[in-house]
């Protein structure tokens, strides 16, 4: 049994050896879907941002990213600003190919999103003298395809799906739907060993 451990600890730790811890950060351009009670979808093209650590714990790591969106409704003047800030974590979803210039990995997370209505610019006053404004909790799963030309650059191709909790039934009404936020888009990251 001991024998075993130590075996297990030796595998392990030359598979940590066998695969550095790398930071990696850069821009992406996505497409982001709202879906957001009786409206169908909206949908905006917008640049974000994300921060990663890989290979934390072997072929598991942490992905920061934020984004700043507008909406636009049929309504005309009316708008909603969403600003999605989630914290993932990254599993290497093919550990067994030992290839360097290919990454699959599927994430999940937690999210903060803030987010707005808007009449022409300014935010909207509900008839309580409440502004329309919330920061909501929320969860996001995706996954995300990486190819890499050289040994520090990425490009990417990255599919999420965000659900957001509504905040407050009593403000918005029973009518209130969680919102959903549907993303695709392509990245290019900048990686470094550590």
């Amino acid at each position: 049994m001991f024998g075993m451990f130590i075996a297990t600890m030796l595998w392990l730790t030359s598979v940590q050896a066998a695969e550095p811890i790398e930071l990696s950060i850069g821009p992406q351009y996505s497409s982001y879907r709202l879906y957001m009670n009786d409206y169908g979808s909206l949908e905006n093209w917008n640049l974000g941002g994300e921060v990663g650590i890989q290979n934390v714990i072997p072929h598991i790591g942490l992905k920061l990213r934020g984004t700043k969106v507008r909406f636009y409704t049929p309504i005309e003047d009316s708008s909603y600003e969403y600003m999605p800030i989630t914290l993932c974590t990254s599993f290497d979803l093919i550990p067994f190919l030992k290839l360097s210039w290919l990454r699959l990995s599927a994430e999940t997370g937690l999210g903060l999103y803030n987010w707005r209505g808007y009449w022409i610019d300014d935010v909207v006053v509900l008839p309580g003298g409440e502004l329309m404004e919330e920061w909501d909790i929320g969860f996001v799963v995706g996954f995300t395809l990486q190819l890499r030309p050289v040994k520090y650059l990425g490009i990417e191709y990255a599919m999420r799906y965000n659900y957001i909790a509504s905040a407050d039934i009593y403000k918005y009404g029973f009518y209130d739907k969680d919102d959903k936020i549907w993303e695709n888009g392509f990245g290019v990251k900048f990686i470094l060993p550590l």
